[in-house]
């Protein structure tokens, strides 16, 4: 099952994507959920990644999580795949080459997927017009350029802090805090109709 709820699952959905979805990518899937049902918004939230299924969440990111009332111990690696990400309303990655790859699964799909850090800077720096989130996500894509997407290490992406010192995993759920705050307060301005 792709999505809590199956094919009855509400909208927005929202597919969150890392490496090898044992780090990043869950825990902005548990985030996501929380603060988007502070606003009342109902939502489904996935996670996926691109290494293996069925691999529990890293032991220090759980840790970490925890403490802040975040749980993922019982959180399960999957693997993305073109369906998944087609059924997605957006998609956001943590690195630029996520993107490029869920992009080549899924090409009719690009418009809905940005890395998390580069959507919200492209939604600061010009909002988009008023409108569905299909509408806005598809006038965001268009004004992102060629080069936006590639090389690795950008501004825009989240570094993993996946076997590293507790210093890297302070510093990316410091900024995945932040950034799904302001992910969930757009998208509560975005509420299906």
């Amino acid at each position: 099952m792709s999505w809590p709820h199956g094919d009855e699952a509400p909208h927005p959905r929202v597919l969150a994507v890392c490496t090898a979805n044992i780090c990043r990518s869950p825990f902005v899937e548990r985030l996501i959920g929380v603060k988007a049902a502070n606003y009342g918004l109902v939502t489904s939230v996935a996670s996926a990644g691109f290494l293996t299924n069925g691999r529990a969440a890293d032991s220090v990111m759980a840790d970490f999580a925890r403490t802040g009332g975040i749980e993922l111990r019982d959180h399960s690696s999957r693997l993305i795949d073109g369906p998944l990400i087609d059924s997605a309303d957006l998609v956001i990655t943590m690195e630029r080459r996520h993107a490029r790859e869920a992009i080549v699964m899924a090409p009719d799909s690009a418009y809905r997927v940005h890395t998390l850090k580069g959507l919200l800077a492209a939604i600061n720096r010009t909002p988009p017009a008023p409108g569905s989130l299909d509408d806005q996500l598809r006038e965001i894509a268009e004004k992102r350029t060629f080069s936006d997407l590639m090389g690795d290490g950008g501004p825009d992406e989240v570094p993993d802090p996946h076997k590293r010192s507790k210093k890297h995993y302070r510093t990316a759920i410091t900024t995945l805090d932040q950034l799904t705050t302001e992910l969930a307060t757009w998208l509560s301005q975005h509420r299906p109709v």
